[in-house]
């Protein structure tokens, strides 16, 4: 006996909003955890150590270079997609007239 199996369709803009809501909690809990030591140390062992780096100190500290990184891959992601959603052949409308107006057919 094989268990069902059920199929999660998430449509597009659904799946945009649980992106953009899941970066807003990812940035509001990096904030939490960075202004409060105690939670930060609560998360490391080692937290409150002079050469400990971790995401929350480089976000307390405003190191923020990866962001254009990412932003070129999510680009570059976006581009390809696009790209592999196009046709594969193009699928163009039959001209309106067999022969061009002012012509006539071929003479026998």
């Amino acid at each position: 006996m094989t268990a069902p199996v059920f199929h999660l369709r998430v449509s597009r803009p659904c799946l945009r909003r649980l992106l953009a809501a899941g970066g807003v909690a990812l940035v509001l809990l990096l904030s939490v955890l960075a202004a409060s030591p105690g939670l930060h140390a609560w998360l490391h062992s080692n937290a409150g150590e002079t050469d400990h780096e971790c995401v929350i100190t480089l976000f307390q500290h405003g190191v923020v270079a990866a962001a254009a990184e990412v932003a070129l891959v999510v680009v570059a992601l976006v581009l390809l997609a696009w790209v592999a959603s196009a046709p594969a052949a193009l699928h163009l409308a039959p001209p309106r007239y067999w022969l061009p107006p002012g012509h006539a057919p071929p003479a026998c």
